[in-house]
């Protein structure tokens, strides 16, 4: 990777920066719901149990639709469709909000809320990625993404942080107001000021069902089979790697006898690590998609390791920085080189996989890691997370090579 290389530079498009801005801003609004939500069903229930029944209910919209998901995508001219997922996006929060203001709410009312809106978010998050390849060349795809991952990582840090001070000096329910305004710029954005030509054809008379519509999607894997290979990496580096952040809390207590001030450093390292390695790729040229996905698969096995087996605060801080540079390595480079190598009448589609893949499994692999923490110890366990993300990914890897 040749390092300050500024060409192919997606912010000198203008669709781009209206895009990137409305997306910083409603996603900052998101956070902000997010920590919100999480703090009102704790107030609701004061009851660890009901946290994660929301969290399962949460995660079962990403489940159920990713796949329908990828499907609309393809079958819509996707500005007008986002344009509708940001409107209708704006309503669940300020049904929220204003439920909560009048004191009308209880638990199951929150959690079916909060359902409608993470199964529009199940739209959004891989329409979005997919909006980008339609508002910037090719040679500038992967750079977008990764300008997108700076955007969400940032208002990964900025979002809690203003729930905290709305909570704190403020009302729980004026953070779900402040999410419906966050997506009002976006929606403009749209509305006036994004305009492109729509790059294919909807067949609008020879819509295909849900099968045969995916049939599509294999017929690709088996023609180039280094796409599902890289879905395969994505797979396994969630599951055995990202799913192992939900650790953080016994690594700080068991490991350092810490409490809620280690945790915040934990997480806001990977937070810096993530935002540092999304200007490295922006600021840089990947000349190899595939060997930059096994290079930051090392680097995260590096701060993993290190952060379970050092005895050292520091040294863990920074292997938790190294995990954050390695998502943002990892992810953007596998969006772009799925998208850039498929056609885009089907990118919805094979997007959807690569959502699932992500957001999908995390829960589960997050879960698992959990359980098993208690069962095995800590450090065995993330060594065995480690040395099966290598081993798989580096079979997959050659796989991808070989078929590319």
């Amino acid at each position: 990777m040749a390092f300050l290389d500024l060409s192919e530079n997606p912010i000198k498009i203008k669709n781009f920066r209206y895009f990137i801005l409305g997306h910083f801003i409603s996603f900052t609004g998101s956070w902000t719901y997010n920590t919100a939500i999480i703090w009102l069903v704790y107030e609701l229930t004061r009851s660890s149990f009901y946290l994660g029944i929301f969290s399962l209910f949460n995660s079962l919209p990403t489940f159920v639709f990713s796949f329908l998901a990828g499907l609309i995508i393809d079958r819509f001219d996707r500005k007008k469709l986002l344009t509708w997922v940001v409107f209708l996006g704006i309503w669940p929060s300020v049904f929220l909000g204003f439920i909560t203001q009048e004191g009308r709410l209880n638990f199951w009312l929150v959690v079916w809320i909060n359902m409608v809106a993470v199964s529009l978010a199940s739209v959004d998050t891989p329409l979005r990625q997919v909006f980008i390849s339609e508002i910037v060349p090719a040679n500038s795809l992967t750079k977008a993404i990764s300008f997108q991952a700076l955007s969400f990582n940032t208002a990964r840090m900025v979002g809690p942080f203003l729930a905290g001070l709305i909570i704190a000096y403020g009302q729980v329910y004026q953070c779900f107001y402040f999410n419906a305004l966050s997506y009002l710029p976006f929606l403009l954005f749209l509305l006036f000021f994004i305009k492109y030509q729509k790059s294919y054809h909807i067949d609008f008379e020879n819509k295909k069902n849900f099968i045969e519509a995916f049939k599509e999607v294999f017929t690709l894997f088996r023609k180039q089979q280094a796409l599902p290979a890289v879905l395969g990496m994505v797979f396994s580096f969630t599951f055995f790697g990202a799913s192992i952040l939900i650790l953080f809390p016994i690594i700080v207590d068991k490991l350092f006898g810490g409490g809620g001030k280690e945790f915040g450093q934990l997480s806001s390292m990977v937070g810096i690590g993530a935002i540092l390695g999304s200007v490295y790729i922006i600021l840089g040229k990947v000349k190899n998609k595939l060997s930059k996905l096994w290079s930051s698969t090392c680097i995260f096995a590096l701060g993993a390791l290190g952060m379970v087996w050092s005895k050292i605060w520091w040294l863990t801080l920074f292997c938790c920085l190294l995990l954050g540079f390695s998502f943002t390595n990892f992810y953007p480079i596998a969006n772009s080189y799925l998208q850039e190598n498929t056609p885009t009448e089907i990118r919805g589609r094979v997007i959807s996989f690569f959502t699932f893949s992500f957001l999908g499994v995390h829960p589960l692999g997050s879960f698992l890691a959990g359980v098993l923490a208690e069962k095995v110890g800590l450090g065995w366990l993330v060594s065995f997370y480690v040395l099966s993300l290598v081993l798989v990914n580096f079979f997959l890897l050659n796989i991808a090579k070989l078929k590319k």
